[in-house]
């Protein structure tokens, strides 16, 4: 059974089922309201000076793009690079060099 669940586990996990897709799309679409909250929290904080506990936003901000970042990278992982076969010199012909000693 453990071998079946795997299975269905890397079937569920394939980036071209379109239910996830729709999933993931509507993620990112959430991301990009979040960086607009994430705007509009950095323009009061730099208004309301002289307060002792300010919210991080760059870190928050980068934490945001990381999470875009490895969804996009899902979707479409990089391909490994064409393989470079090893030249083929073509020359076949050799000549007897004789006689060992």
């Amino acid at each position: 059974m453990a071998a079946g669940s795997a299975c269905q586990a890397a079937n569920a996990a394939e980036p071209r089922d379109p239910i996830q897709r729709e999933d993931i799309a509507l993620i990112e679409k959430q991301l990009a309201r979040i960086n607009t909250v994430i705007d509009r929290l950095a323009v009061r904080q730099r208004e309301q000076s002289g307060r002792r506990v300010l919210l991080d936003v760059g870190r928050l901000r980068a934490d945001v793009n990381n999470i875009r970042n490895g969804l996009r990278a899902y979707l479409a992982p990089p391909r490994l690079p064409p393989r470079q076969p090893a030249p083929l010199s073509g020359q076949y012909l050799a000549q007897d060099p004789g006689p060992r000693p």
